[in-house]
């Protein structure tokens, strides 16, 4: 009712604008035609705002509408007085002894700096509510991209003012579409989502498209550039032709310096431009809609393997097929399960468990701690042991990103996050790869489906079906979400519904961080020497969580061990929690610095843990386990422990059930022998010996060799 009410605002100026224009044309006759269709963009401009709030999908306040409606009337009458403002503007001159066509030049690049100002204006105001509070340098260069790219529709439009005005309505389009994606998804418009705009098409039915204040806004933009705009027009030439070729070679001029300024500088390393893929709309709103895309943008290629070549790659992949296929692939224990699994068609889940590690690895027996009880008892697994992640204390979506497509971050880019880079359809994939041998896939996540843009991930990969917060209405919270054993009581409920083989993958919530809400009740409390008690009390309220985790599959897997049906369970977790670096370095007495040099936690040792390698990859592991509730041809199931990372977990999941294997997955596995664990901290050599990826003489072959292969079926193929 109040949306429909304050249409009365803008439909008062759209009418005051034409019985003002009407006035003038009674004094100087009927207006010419290009100012009647400047004229007529306020007015329409009006109108639509004017039907959007008496649809009721006008959700600002008045004083927007107010604004607006100001700079309509405003941007009516200099269109009115055009010819005025250019005599002002020549009469200007010619008091400074300035030709005409220097005042000319003047007035123009005037006109285009405050287009530049407002194209700003159009594409941040819709969206970005801290737009005060944006950093300067990042506001200027943005403003910089503008300028060049207003330059040169000013002279691809032959020096006349619609070039602008297009432009800054290009940015007040891009704004609107920020403020529509914030709206409906909370997120940021990153490169990628360009890939998908067919998928975006097709959903885009299902939203309302309401619009908010800052959108009024932003639309005062356009129509006060359009007032500038239609005061610019171009010189007079002596030749029409000449003038073109004039006026298209400096657009050319223009657009290349523009393509420079967007490919040459590094926005990440150069220009300070920072990004976190969980926040991006927070660091678009600090630093500008055009700023933080072209960082991404510049983000988004993957670095080419040295000598790599299509036809060379394949040869070297069949190479590693051929040694698994006559090796491990051609053992007896192998083709067991083979026949095995064709016949059992047994069902996979796998099961992601938030910030699930064991930290008794962390030297738990100077504090007093031995790990989750019953995961480090379990004694009958086809696999198990520590898994080398590549994140520490977030960045989940990494972890799950290797596990499911099997391609190693250590070969995509440090601080990169493919969920939110990539259109992931053509990658490798364990949910399309189960798909496509029948079975039913299906992804769950009790948080919002848009988290890490999942929704659309999932979909991309192959899923049939995602399950997110809105099928887990009523479930049982555990610390910060729907605790572990909800998520698996659904799994339960997947495998009863049907007989048929499924594949299901689980990302749990309820370890999620902080530790330190306190509402755990009361739960054992452990002393480390070197940390804080502040510390110490989130050391306990997060292993309370893992003990909680551990109960809890305890009961899961005693459940599967009941089912009439083959189940196979892959369990791991994603990354350590962030407390873990504060941990690590107090057992081994160093100590921990915040990023302005104060102690915050860690012994007298005087160093920084996040600096030495060694301490780190402690701190980069998490566990894992394959378990089975049937006994699996051609395994002992006794519980061996062997190191692995997340990008291998499928393939070595898929070679110990007997599941047919993909080329690159063989691959892989042949690799392992070498390259047990790989991470972007380095990787584990058959020995044991952990090296990184900087001590260049140290790294094997296969480490190059696997490189060229994740090129081939990766990165080759992102669209």
């Amino acid at each position: 009712m109040l949306s429909a009410l304050m249409s009365i605002l803008p439909i008062a100026a759209a009418v005051a604008i034409v019985v003002l224009s009407v006035r003038r044309a009674r004094h100087e006759g009927r207006p010419s035609p290009s100012r009647i269709c400047w004229l007529a963009v306020p007015v329409l401009a009006l109108a639509v705002v004017a039907v959007l709030c008496v649809l009721g999908l006008y959700q600002g306040g008045p004083l927007e509408l107010l604004v607006l409606g100001a700079s309509a009337i405003g941007a009516s009458q200099v269109m009115l007085r055009r010819d005025q403002v250019h005599a002002a503007a020549a009469a200007w001159g010619e008091k400074r002894g300035w030709s005409r066509e220097r005042t000319h030049a003047l007035f123009t690049l005037a006109a285009l700096l405050a287009c530049t100002l407002l194209g700003h204006l159009a594409v941040e105001l819709p969206y970005n509510y801290e737009i005060l509070w944006m950093a300067p340098q990042y506001a200027l260069l943005q403003c910089l991209i503008i300028l060049l790219a207003l330059g040169a529709l000013h002279f691809l439009f032959q020096r006349r003012g619609a070039g602008m005005v297009v432009g800054v309505g290009l940015c007040f389009v891009i704004g609107l579409a920020q403020f529509f994606v914030a709206s409906f998804k909370s997120a940021a418009i990153l490169p990628n989502d360009l890939f998908v705009l067919g998928t975006a098409a097709a959903v885009s039915g299902s939203y309302t498209y309401a619009i908010g204040g800052g959108v009024a806004l932003g639309l005062a933009a356009v129509l006060l550039a359009t007032a500038v705009g239609s005061l610019v027009a171009p010189a007079p030439a002596t030749s029409r032709g000449r003038r073109v070729a004039a006026n298209l070679g400096c657009a050319a001029v223009l657009l290349a310096a523009l393509a420079a300024g967007v490919t040459l500088p590094s926005y990440f390393d150069q220009l300070g431009v920072q990004m976190k893929y969980w926040y991006s709309l927070d660091y678009y709103r600090k630093q500008g809609f055009i700023t933080s895309f072209v960082a991404v943008a510049q983000d988004l290629p993957i670095d080419v393997p040295e000598g790599y070549d299509d036809d060379a790659a394949s040869e070297l992949e069949a190479s590693y097929v051929e040694r698994y296929d006559e090796g491990e692939g051609s053992s007896e224990a192998r083709q067991e399960a083979e026949a095995q699994f064709d016949e059992e068609r047994p069902s996979v889940v796998c099961i992601m468990n938030e910030s699930f590690a064991d930290l008794s690895e962390l030297d738990g027996a100077s504090w007093g701690y031995d790990g989750p009880s019953f995961v480090n008892s379990l004694d009958d697994t086809l696999a198990r042991g520590s898994l080398a992640v590549s994140v520490l204390g977030g960045g989940t979506c990494n972890t799950e990103f290797e596990f499911l497509t099997g391609v190693p971050l250590a070969y995509v880019g440090d601080g990169k996050y493919p969920y939110s880079l990539y259109d992931l359809s053509a990658s490798p994939s364990l949910a399309r790869q189960f798909s496509e041998l029948g079975y039913q896939t299906t992804a769950m996540h009790p948080n919002y489906a848009t988290n890490w843009n999942r929704d659309r991930v999932y979909e991309a990969l192959g899923f049939d079906e995602f399950l997110d917060i809105d099928d887990f209405a009523g479930a049982e919270t555990y610390h910060s979400g729907v605790s572990d054993a909800a998520t698996y009581d659904k799994c339960l409920e997947l495998l009863e519904s049907s007989d048929g083989p499924q594949f299901i993958f689980d990302v749990t919530m309820q370890n999620h961080s902080g530790y330190d809400q306190n509402n755990l009740g009361d739960v054992e409390q452990y002393h480390v020497d070197g940390m804080s008690d502040y510390d110490n009390a989130r050391l306990s309220e997060y292993l309370a969580c893992v003990d909680e985790s551990d109960r809890a599959l305890e009961e899961f897997l005693g459940e599967l061990s009941e089912l009439d049906r083959p189940v196979v369970v892959v369990f791991f977790g994603d990354h350590q929690p962030a407390l873990s670096t504060i941990l690590n370095a107090a057992v081994s007495g160093e100590q921990v610095y915040d990023e302005n040099g104060n102690a915050v936690g860690g012994g007298t040792g005087g160093g920084d843990a996040s600096g030495d390698s060694e301490a780190a990859v402690e701190t980069y592991r998490s566990t894992y386990l394959v378990w089975a509730n049937y006994n699996v041809a051609g395994n002992a199931q006794d519980g061996e422990k062997s190191d692995a990372s997340p990008a291998y977990l499928g393939a070595l999941t898929a070679d110990l059930i007997g599941a047919p294997l993909t080329d690159y997955q063989k691959a892989q596995l042949a690799i392992r022998e070498e390259l047990p664990a790989l991470s972007l901290l380095g990787m584990e050599l058959a020995d044991g010996t952990w090296v990184t990826t900087d001590d260049e003489e140290a790294l094997p072959q296969a480490y190059d060799d696997l490189a060229q292969i994740t090129y081939l079926e990766f990165a080759s193929k992102l669209r």
